[in-house]
């Protein structure tokens, strides 16, 4: 039976446009790139966890509206289950994303019915899933569900608030990593991913780092660490070594760094073929 995920976090409206400055008063530009797209953090990691042959459901709320509808039921057709996406009258979480050439992102967001989500929302769900995994919501909505065989988190925005949390993989980027207190984090394993640079891990008895998967046409960063989060965390269900896992992980998040938008990661044959062509070189001390 599959290993079924629980992707706790937000359902944006994301608008992607292709802008290299942001126009001044008066001033009128034109872009080739306008797109409106499902996203969120919890949104990426489910699609990609689907993608990859695991289940997902998500577990968010949402704004009523038409456009939420329609994007919903695209990654609905992706198999991710929105049982627990629930309608609200609040306003609908929402991300403005301007894009560069070299794929680097900048954004905007309107939080609206994303922050609605409670520790007691979680609860309702204990012993229903294999993997508990938090998407760039605050520390306090994260807690361990004793019969799940995996709780990760991902704080993104919210990491400059984190303190203690009792969790299995921490999640962080570079710059997150060093405005924490690594020492007063209860995880067995902490991951730093740090684009170009790779990722590393720290266990208790060992830390390994492994070099990025190189490739020449970035399109779009979105999504990119929420694609390693959910291929990471699939090699851990999976029994897969650490090394193993961090190899799966940066070749997922190179091929989607190649494509436009948050949900478009990878299926695992795509990781697989892309080993093929080169493999990420791992070192554990």
């Amino acid at each position: 039976m599959k290993p079924i995920h629980l992707s706790v976090g937000r359902f944006n409206i994301d608008i992607i446009v292709n802008i290299e400055k942001m126009p001044d008063t008066d001033e009128f530009l034109t872009t080739d790139l306008m797109e409106i797209m499902p996203g969120g953090a919890a949104v990426n990691y489910a699609v990609a966890i689907t993608k990859l042959g695991h289940s997902s459901k998500l577990l968010a709320k949402v704004g009523k509206n038409t456009i939420t509808q329609s994007l919903m039921e695209s990654i609905a057709e992706m198999g991710v289950g929105l049982d627990y996406v629930e309608e609200t009258n609040a306003p609908q979480s929402m991300a403005l994303i301007f894009l560069r050439k070299n794929g680097k992102i900048s954004m905007v967001r309107k939080l609206g019915a994303s922050t609605l989500i409670t520790q007691e929302d979680v609860k309702k769900y204990f012993g229903l899933f294999d993997t508990i995994h938090f998407a760039s919501v605050p520390p306090n909505i994260v807690v361990r569900d004793p019969m799940a065989r995996l709780i990760s988190y991902d704080p993104g925005p919210f990491s400059k608030d984190v303190n203690e949390v009792d969790v299995d993989v921490l999640y962080l980027n570079e710059k997150e990593s060093k405005a924490i207190n690594l020492d007063k984090i209860r995880a067995k394993i902490i991951v730093i991913k740090m684009g170009e640079k790779g990722a590393k891990i720290i266990t208790e008895n060992q830390e390994c780092y492994v070099e990025a998967y190189k490739v020449d046409n970035i399109v779009d960063t979105t999504g990119a660490g929420d694609v390693f989060d959910a291929t990471f965390n699939y090699s851990l269900l999976e029994g897969l070594s650490i090394e193993e896992g961090l190899k799966l992980a940066v070749t997922a998040s190179a091929i989607k760094i190649q494509r436009l938008g948050g949900i478009s990661s990878p299926n695992l044959n795509e990781v697989h073929e892309a080993l093929k062509i080169y493999e990420p070189k791992v070192k554990c001390i």
